[in-house]
């Protein structure tokens, strides 16, 4: 499960029932830092606040693990230097059942200062965009401004308004933060 996810390049972390770390992939292991790491076979935040929102993960951890039934929990980790990570908690309520008997919850990693890329070459065949149309969605997606995107294209601000245009068209959004928000679901 945790190797589909490094596939995925998606940040997880398996903790048992008892907050115990049993697995990481390699890149939640990227995001260990100062701030954020593991000692003691569990997810250790510096910041005291953090730390304290981590330990209230864990016994949400134990509690939902021992009822059927999923839920899913969320803390965020401060960082002294940049933005925070958020912490996505998936938990079954795995009474009963012999499948992942040692599996408390699978955590999710989202480093809030990671760019988000979006394969051009995926926009191309999902949507049938041209090459220019894609490379302009992509970098949207990545927070840069239409005029900036022009410069970097090589074009003249009219015709990325046109490939913009026709990429909303395309995509069926009308906004580029609705064009953003689909796009990064992509990634």
């Amino acid at each position: 499960m945790i190797g589909a996810l490094g596939l995925l390049k998606r940040p997880a972390i398996v903790v048992d029932r008892h907050g115990m770390v049993l697995d990481v992939n390699d890149d939640a292991l990227k995001l260990f830092d100062d701030d954020l790491s593991i000692k003691g076979k569990r997810l250790f935040a510096a910041d005291p606040q953090s730390r304290m929102r981590l330990d209230r993960l864990v016994n949400q951890i134990r509690l939902a693990s021992s009822n059927p039934g999923r839920t899913t929990l969320q803390t965020v980790i401060a960082r002294r230097q940049g933005r925070p990570v958020v912490v996505d908690a998936f938990v079954q309520g795995l009474e009963g059942e012999d499948l992942l008997p040692d599996v408390g919850a699978l955590l999710l990693l989202t480093d809030l200062n990671e760019n988000l890329q979006v394969s051009q070459s995926s926009l191309m065949e999902i949507f049938g965009l041209t090459p220019a149309q894609a490379r302009l969605a992509s970098l949207l997606v990545e927070g840069k401004a239409l005029e900036e995107i022009a410069l970097d294209m090589k074009i003249s601000p009219g015709t990325a308004r046109n490939h913009l245009k026709a990429v909303f068209l395309r995509t069926g959004t009308r906004r580029q933060a609705e064009l953003v928000s689909l796009l990064s679901r992509l990634r």
